[in-house]
């Protein structure tokens, strides 16, 4: 059996003031860092073998704090890092209202069909970062791993997974900042998300009053996808032993 722990990485600037951050290479602020350091007690509590990350800094202060001083390697794994958003990098949803009308409503209530200008589709993200955590569970069998990575690009994995269809990425119980999602994955393709989105090593004043995704201010987020839908057992054939 091989154990995965899917971690998003702290908060950035961008993150704060509802920009899109995207491939833009951001360090995290001061309160993502003061996440991130969190991780560090019930992070050390497992033996790691590995930890993956994306390479964007985020991530990767993020895997520090995830490696806790342990004489760990942490792999860059590009296909984990997250949504390219092309000209929309920087602005947030006012901006691109005017630039290009209709299309934020397409990233909030129809991502299937968004296409921003020089970036890439939600459907190109998912099939590069469901490759790549494919790649890794095939390398680790048997091992137990940390992963690093984003918002999104998490979601559409596990939405991958679960045979979420890409329309509804937004409508699945969301991942904050520092969230620990635990797998547990056997060599036939059969899977459990054992715990989803756990922050409780977070106190609340580190915790998002609101959902901190660019485009979209929610305090009232009701998922569409709740817990009982994704944690327990799935199977996945990607995963199967050829």
């Amino acid at each position: 059996m091989t154990t995965v722990y899917i971690i998003r990485h702290g908060e950035t600037d961008f993150n704060r003031l509802y920009r899109f951050i995207g491939s833009t290479d951001h360090p995290l602020n001061e309160r993502g860092i003061a996440q991130a350091e969190t991780l560090r007690e019930p992070m050390s509590k497992f033996a790691l073998d590995r930890i993956y990350s994306s390479p964007l800094k985020r991530t990767m202060m993020t895997a520090e704090r995830v490696r806790n001083g342990r004489d760990l390697e942490i792999i860059e794994a590009p296909g984990l890092r997250e949504i390219h958003c092309g000209a929309w990098e920087g602005l947030n949803r006012e901006e691109i209202e005017v630039k290009w009308p209709g299309e934020i409503n397409l990233w909030e209530k129809h991502p299937h069909l968004l296409h921003m200008e020089g970036g890439e589709t939600f459907a190109e993200v998912q099939d590069r970062a469901i490759n790549a955590f494919c790649e890794i569970i095939a390398r680790e069998r048997g091992n137990c791993i940390a992963i690093t990575s984003h918002m999104l690009t998490i979601q559409l994995i596990m939405g991958k997974l679960l045979n979420v269809p890409i329309c509804d990425v937004w409508e699945m119980v969301r991942l904050e900042n520092t969230s620990i999602t635990t797998m547990t994955i056997e060599d036939n393709g059969d899977f459990a998300v054992v715990r989803w989105a756990d922050d409780s090593h977070l106190p609340q004043s580190l915790k998002n009053a609101n959902v901190k995704i660019a485009g979209i201010h929610n305090t009232s987020f009701e998922a569409k996808y709740d817990i009982s839908d994704v944690e327990g057992s799935h199977h996945f054939s990607g995963f199967a032993v050829v």
